[in-house]
């Protein structure tokens, strides 16, 4: 089968990367697979390069900024006339819109929601749409409940397919030695994310006096970069543990230190389904994270591990002084979780059953 996956842009964000998971996911089974990015060439290569090695065929839009819209119409409705695949997959907000618009060959559109976003206008929009589309395909069952009221109309049904761990790269990255450019701390606390506001990286910084202050051994790896970074470097100035707290940027090493965590800090504001997240409940880390969309699927209803923002900070500390019995259980269990639900066979093979379901290609 030809699939054609696009996406707004390939830099190394959490839709981006489970696009590549299933892009590799699906070429190792056989299938021909073109991947779209609207946007140009990526600084960061990570992403890219895995797919050159797995294989798969990149074509760059190289389209910059909303003014190109009409540009970008034109090249992908030319690029999907000439690949001519079975089914195309788009994934979030602006390559959903430019596919819907773009396919005018009646190829089996599927739209992927990532994320339960707040700006309902979006949703609006795309459900102008709704009716070009074979399927709409959701993240989480968090997400599928906040979208389906504007799509109840859609001719298209509703799925919902959860991300996919790469439980063997995570592991080997874990075994991989600490880097060299970073202090290795007896205890210490991570948080991967871009810095923006989504990700609650102020709630995390408010609770940095009670979480480092009087624990002279504990240090805090803040891993990404984003719009916030230099106001983030600002207000870790003034805060009396300062020397023990490394804003790091993107590194592709993430794993390594994340592997090392006595505990990952999630202060989220909205999601889909983290993958960091499930990346660090892979590595049998355990989490202290706000109740955002598909955590509670993730971690369980009664989970020790989700906790409102207000009592967050509280709940971080108290988890840091549990036994380490108790925190290596809890990271069991986690890892317990990936291994039998969300491995990316089990992604990618959910992926081609809804594909065939509607028609009948695989």
């Amino acid at each position: 089968m030809k699939i054609a996956l696009v996406i707004t842009e390939l830099d190394p964000g959490g839709a981006e990367r489970n696009l590549v998971k299933l892009a590799t996911g699906f070429t190792r089974l056989g299938h021909e697979v073109t991947v779209i990015s609207i946007g140009p060439v990526p600084k960061k290569r990570t992403l890219p390069l895995t797919l050159e090695r797995a294989g798969v065929a990149v074509v760059y839009l190289n389209c910059r900024s909303i003014w190109y819209f009409f540009i970008a119409v034109i090249k992908l409705r030319s690029l999907l006339r000439r690949i001519n695949p079975d089914v195309i997959q788009s994934f979030l907000y602006h390559a959903n819109i430019l596919t819907s618009i773009s396919n005018a060959y009646g190829i089996p559109h599927y739209v992927g929601l990532r994320v339960r976003d707040p700006r309902e206008s979006r949703y609006l929009r795309l459900a102008r749409y709704s009716s070009r589309w074979s399927g709409i395909i959701c993240v989480s069952t968090d997400v599928e409940d906040h979208v389906r009221p504007f799509f109840d109309d859609a001719c298209a049904p509703i799925y919902t397919i959860g991300n996919g761990v790469d439980t063997i790269a995570v592991k080997e990255a874990a075994m991989k030695e600490w880097p060299s450019d970073l202090p290795q701390p007896e205890e210490s606390l991570v948080f991967i994310g871009r810095l923006d506001r989504q990700k609650g990286i102020q709630t995390l910084l408010a609770a940095v006096p009670e979480l480092l202050d009087d624990f002279p051994k504990r240090q805090l790896f803040v891993i990404g970069d984003g719009p916030l970074k230099q106001e983030i470097e600002g207000a870790i100035d003034k805060l009396d543990s300062k020397q023990r707290i490394h804003v790091t940027g993107y590194r592709d090493d993430a794993l390594t230190i994340l592997a090392r965590a006595t505990l990952f800090v999630f202060p989220s504001h909205w999601e889909g389904m983290p993958n960091v997240i499930m990346e660090a409940m892979a590595l049998g880390i355990p989490i202290c994270s706000t109740p955002v969309d598909g955590v509670v699927e993730l971690l369980g209803n009664e989970s020790r591990q989700i906790h409102d923002r207000d009592c967050w900070a509280m709940a971080a500390s108290a988890m840091l002084g549990m036994d380490p019995e108790q925190l290596q259980s809890i990271g069991a269990i986690n890892s317990s979780v990936i291994e039998s639900k969300f491995t990316i066979d089990k992604m990618v093979d959910q992926y081609l059953d809804a594909y065939k379901r509607n028609n009948g290609h695989v």
